[in-house]
Parts: C-alpha cells; structure tokens; sequence
C-alpha cells in the first residue's frame, strides 16, 4: 500500500548592484566612490505536502564593498538568511521552526523587491545592534495566525537571542552557557481594506491591492543577575515597541494587472536595551549594551505611474536619544536620514528596475569640531526572476 502526495518547489534569483558616491561634506570636495552588490540572492521555496512548506534564502551582502577605511573588498561566503518549515493546521494556527525574520517592525518585514526607496530603513537596526541575529533573522520557532477573514494577523516567536557566557574560569567553567532566557517578538497587525497573507508585506503593490492598516511590534529579553557578564549585578531587561499605519492607494481602484499608486508609511519606535549611566565595554548594567534608550521615527511615501514606468519617493528617518545619558553620548549618537530619488521601471513591476537616490544623513549635535553629515548618491539596478 501506498500514498500519492503532490510537491512544488519555486526557484527564484535577486540581484542588486549598486554604484554609491559618497562624501563626508561635499563642500570639502571629492566623492569616493564604490561599485558593490547589495544583496546577490537566491530562493527555493515549496511545498512538500498539503498545508507543510519550506522556505530557504541565500545572500551574499555588499558583495565587493570597499572598507572605508581600508579599502579591501569583501568578498564574504554567502550565508543562510531564511531556512525554516512551516505547518498550517488551521487558519488561526501555522507554526513555522528554523532560521526566521523577526517581525520587529512594518518596514522591517517588507520584501527587498518592493522597497519605496533603494532599502530599508536605517532604524530597522536598532533591535538589532547587540550582532545577535543574522539581518533580522534569528533561529527559533514562531506562531502565526489569522482572524476576521484574515483581516487580523499575529505573530508570537522564541528565538535565541543572546546567550549567556558559562560561568567560572574558561579553563574549568561552573556552568555551560546560554542559561538565560530567550528573545520573545510579537507582532499584531490589522488590515482595514485589503487582506496581507504572506511571510513579508508591504512597500510597493504596484496598484494591485488597496491597503490600509496598522501594525504593533514587541520585542524583549533580559540576562539574569547571575548571569555573566558580572555575575551577581544588577541588569536591566531589552525591549523594544514599534507601531506603524500604512497605506497602498491605488488611483483606479485595485487590479490585478496593476496601475498607479500612492504609497505612505508611518512608524514610531521606542528601545531601551538597559544601559545605565556612560555606555562603555564595561558596563553591564543593560541586558542589550548597543542599544542605548531611544526613541526611532520614519515617514516615507511614493509614487507609481504604470504607464510611465516610474515612482517617485521620499524618506525621513530620526534617531533620538534619551536624556538620561550626557550630551557627548547624545551627541555622538543622534541621527537624521532625509532621502529622496525615482525609479525606471524597465521591466514590469519589480522585474527589472532602476533607481537613483540622494540621502542627507545628519548628526544635529555633534560639537563644532566633529563631522556634521554625510552626502551620499546612489544608483541602483535591481533584477528579480523566478
């Protein structure tokens, strides 16, 4: 005796080359410039039975960037961004285990192909900072689900985080490492028009949907006191909360062939990883160290034309620290990104395209004698088939 089961895999290929100018003030004079492959992609997704799926992504990141400092090119290996397997059991109910984007935030989860701008945010790494996840990824299994006619999405996921170092002298520790508890992201997001099903949403519908919605984020995690480093002090808990509305506004009404569109997103972060009094390598007073307590701000918006082949954007981006730390650090760490540019559709949707942006990023306080901002110009190919 036997069964008869049906299996899909699609395989698909992303690349984005980049050319950037950039200058620390342009009336200093002279660009520098570099030529690099922002993401060189390659997917296979599929199912394998009924209702089970997999999803596995490979990346080489800034392929052939330049150190600004020292020049060399990096020509890193190529790593493993997604690789999990997912079961539906019910509407209300997909469990998925493996390598997962964190939904940290409504930009965050947006799909490279559909970015209003050349990329995500710069905010999107804030929750981040600690280097303990893999470009928003990490491993560890996450619950999702729909309500109200898939108007109503959740998200629950246990990933990993940061583990704690063992306990005792390395040469004979008194405990193994990673007794902390884990890293716990949620997300709830609703939809008022349209319905969003997929792993990744948002950015650009190219006039096929009419979306309007809202998005709440929270991320959390804490080492223990006894936990190093520095057993038995005190350590703060790491969260984050983001919140988000968003809009797809097709001119002519949704179609699936496409049209012009309006697109505009709001979203607010706040993040506090623990740090008390001067962040240094030897404060552990926060369970997160890199991420001093803040607050995070983006608004951007597009425009589509279907007929002419291009979009338009823009993009505002503010980083805010807390008061609580002296002004060098606030100094030191306060951001503003204004960009700006369009894009030339070659090929139908996100198929084939061509973008060129400017970026202003600006540091409102830094004293006199330090660098007040960076110009940087950027023109981008993207490509996308499956």
């Amino acid at each position: 005796m036997g069964s008869v089961s049906k299996h899909r895999t699609r395989t698909r290929c992303f690349a984005s080359v980049i050319a950037m100018l950039a200058t620390a003030a342009a009336w200093e004079g002279g660009y520098a410039f570099d030529f690099y492959c922002r993401r060189c992609r390659f997917f296979a997704t599929g199912s394998v039975v009924k209702d089970v799926y997999f999803n596995v992504l490979f990346e080489a990141s800034n392929l052939g960037r330049a150190d600004p400092t020292t020049g060399v090119k990096s020509f890193a290996a190529p790593s493993i961004l997604d690789a999990y397997g997912q079961v539906k059991f019910t509407d209300w109910f997909w469990l998925s285990g493996g390598s997962i984007l964190m939904p940290l935030s409504r930009n965050g989860t947006q799909p490279t192909t559909t970015y209003l701008s050349i990329d995500n945010a710069n905010i999107d790494n804030t929750p981040v900072l600690q280097g303990n996840s893999n470009v928003l990824r990490d491993l560890g299994f996450q619950a999702n689900g729909f309500f109200l006619a898939n108007h109503l999405e959740y998200r629950v996921g246990v990933f990993q985080g940061s583990r704690a170092a063992s306990k005792g002298p390395v040469a004979a520790p008194t405990a193994t490492a990673g007794h902390n508890p884990p890293r716990f992201v949620s997300m709830l997001s609703f939809n008022f028009w349209d319905t969003e099903t997929g792993y990744v949403n948002g950015g650009h519908y190219y006039g096929s949907k009419k979306v309007l919605g809202v998005m709440a984020n929270f991320d959390y995690q804490t080492l223990r006191n006894q936990d190093p480093p520095a057993p038995g002090a005190s350590k703060n808990p790491y969260y984050g909360l983001s919140a988000a509305a968003f809009i797809n506004y097709p001119l002519a009404g949704p179609n699936p062939r496409g049209g012009d569109e309006l697109v505009g997103l709001f979203q607010v972060g706040f993040y506090d990883g623990g740090v008390r009094g001067t962040p240094s390598a030897t404060n552990f007073t926060g369970t997160y160290s890199n991420v001093l307590k803040q607050w995070n701000y983006l608004a951007e918006a597009a425009y589509y034309n279907k007929d002419l082949k291009f979009s338009i954007f823009g993009k505002f981006e503010m980083r805010k620290i807390s008061n609580i730390y002296s002004t060098v650090v606030q100094g030191a760490s306060n951001q503003m990104w204004i960009a700006g540019g369009l894009k030339y559709y070659v090929a139908p949707a996100n198929l084939l395209n061509f973008a060129l942006q400017f970026e202003r990023t600006q540091f409102p306080d830094a004293p006199a004698t330090a660098q007040g901002g960076t110009n940087t110009l950027t023109l981008q190919m993207q490509t996308f088939l499956y």
